[in-house]
């Protein structure tokens, strides 16, 4: 039989029931193409073949179980699953490292001698001075004289939700601006 002639449907026949030249001819008919899609989606080489390799593994080891009507249509849509499984963790690990960061300006054994320095206060200002007027006044309403987003909102006659964001907005130039001062302590 010429595994390379065969319809996408029979390929998935003769998966179903074990048999890996089927499912080598699979991999070479659609990595090619699935790798581009990704590639786009990711712009990272190891990324993009990691999700490819956990595609075609996963594939395989549920060969069993899984009824594949559209071979074509399954793989890009397990490709895109992939994709937006693997972008969640990386926010996620985004927004990890930022709290780590800013815990360390806020809560860590050596805050109080970190935040009562003097290099601090002239980078903590600085920082302050160069961000918009309102988002460094936010910023310090709520971080430093300790006012609440409600109370911050009235005071400024602005919405609950514009000072959640200039606190974020804040805390994104701060991380950013700090980062090297905390590495170095």
């Amino acid at each position: 039989m010429n595994y390379l002639d065969q319809p996408d449907d029979k390929l998935c026949e003769l998966l179903f029931e074990g048999d890996t030249k089927a499912f080598e001819v699979i991999y070479t008919k659609y990595f090619k193409y699935l790798y581009r899609y990704v590639h786009h989606s990711l712009g990272s080489k190891e990324d993009s073949e990691e999700i490819l390799h956990d595609l075609f593994l996963s594939i395989w080891q549920n060969r069993s179980n899984k009824l594949i009507l559209d071979l074509r249509v399954y793989l890009y849509v397990s490709a895109r699953n992939l994709i937006n499984r693997h972008l969640r963790s990386k926010i996620n690990f985004s927004k990890y490292k930022e709290f780590e960061l800013l815990h360390k300006v806020y809560s860590s054994n050596d805050s109080e001698s970190i935040t009562n320095s003097k290099d601090f206060h002239i980078r903590l200002n600085f920082i302050l001075d160069s961000m918009s007027e309102k988002t460094a006044k936010v910023f310090r309403m709520s971080k430093i004289e300790e006012i609440s987003v409600k109370k911050i909102s009235e005071q400024l006659d602005i919405s609950e939700k514009a000072v959640e964001y200039h606190i974020t907005k804040s805390q994104k130039i701060l991380k950013e601006k700090f980062k090297d001062f905390y590495s170095a302590n």
